[in-house]
């Protein structure tokens, strides 16, 4: 009798799993999300930052009834020949929608302009450990920066963060009014609410051509893939502080992956009704942090107050020549002139040089 009570207890629950997969997997299979992938549902399930994406999409794919289209990772190609890659991108009649997906746990720490936000989780017996990574509100920043160079429009964007339900958004500052932090939860009301105080500035008709124009660079082969990989880590190499991705675990919300006009939220809104939204017409970046989130070259500060510096004018462009520092890589400490239109234009000149 004993035996039987115990194998009861052991298949009934492994017969659900099963039942719920099968479920799961058909309707995965009618999502827009596989037919542009071409993923199984047990490799999306299986890798926390590609199950992160979907779980947006799938929270947002009541959009795509109003004419809105999906996009998954992104290959937009940069100025340098380099890549900029785009997490999730919905195409609507009320402009772009760009997600960058971070299915993170634990508490997360950050403000605007600070270069690196933290993530901390517990580690047992009452302590925990910080983990950081780099602000994903200039990561996103910069991939509209390049999506928008790319399109050569004038299109409304709007810019979200989504985080994991799982993690809390403890202490995120945002003082300008383009950035939107959140949980997943709130993604639905969120667009939602956009969707109510926007007005439609595309048609079906820009929308199918905009998709048009973005889908093969989501069906990159996997050199193209391998080679953005391999420029994010040099990127970084020479900058070991930074952990790019946060250690964490699959759970039942699956986990880690890791300009124009924009929309704000509160990031950390209890509820729907809290979530509140404005438009900006132009972002202000920081001039350090915009050489950040661009290309991850050698960092750069911009000497103030030198007023030579602003009588110089580039030889190839004509733009202003800024005396910067160098403050990492192997230049690191060197000064020179940059000018003031990089990345389009390179040109520099050592302080030697007349």
């Amino acid at each position: 009798m004993v035996f039987w009570v115990l194998l009861l207890l052991i298949t009934v629950p492994m017969i659900l799993y099963a039942i719920t997969y099968i479920c799961e997997n058909i309707e995965y299979r009618k999502s827009i999300y596989y037919r542009e992938t071409r993923l199984s549902y047990g490799a999306v399930k299986g890798d926390a930052g590609k199950y992160g994406e979907y779980l947006i999409y799938n929270d947002l794919r009541s959009f795509e009834e109003k004419g809105a289209k999906f996009l998954f990772n992104v290959y937009i190609p940069k100025a340098s020949g380099d890549t900029t890659e785009i997490d999730v991108l919905m195409i609507s009649s009320k402009g772009l929608f760009v997600f960058e997906s971070k299915n993170y746990s634990g508490w997360i720490f950050g403000s605007e302009n600070q270069k690196n936000w933290y993530q901390t989780l517990p580690a047992g017996r009452g302590r925990s450990h910080k983990e950081n990574f780099y602000n994903p509100v200039m990561q996103n920043r910069s991939h509209i920066k390049h999506l928008r160079t790319f399109l050569d429009q004038s299109l409304p964007i709007k810019s979200i963060i989504v985080f994991s339900n799982r993690c809390e958004l403890k202490n995120i500052e945002i003082s300008t009014k383009d950035v939107c932090v959140i949980n997943r939860n709130q993604a639905l009301s969120l667009v939602s609410k956009i969707y109510e105080q926007s007005v439609d500035v595309l048609s079906q008709s820009d929308i199918e051509g905009i998709y048009s124009l973005l889908y093969p660079f989501t069906q990159v082969d996997n050199a193209v893939k391998q080679k953005h990989i391999e420029n994010i880590h040099s990127r970084f190499s020479s900058d070991t502080a930074v952990k790019t991705t946060p250690v964490d675990s699959v759970t039942d919300d699956k986990t880690v992956k890791s300009e124009g006009e924009l929309s704000e939220c509160e990031s950390n809104a209890a509820a729907d009704a809290e979530i509140s939204c404005a438009m900006s017409e132009k972002v202000a970046i920081p001039q350090q942090d915009e050489t950040n989130a661009e290309s991850f070259d050698e960092v750069v500060r911009v000497e103030q107050g030198t007023e030579d510096a602003n009588q110089l004018k580039c030889p190839k462009c004509g733009g202003v020549l800024i005396l910067r520092t160098a403050v990492r890589g192997d230049n690191a400490g060197n000064r020179f002139f940059g000018c003031s239109n990089y990345p389009k234009c390179r040109y520099i000149r050592n302080l030697t040089e007349k």
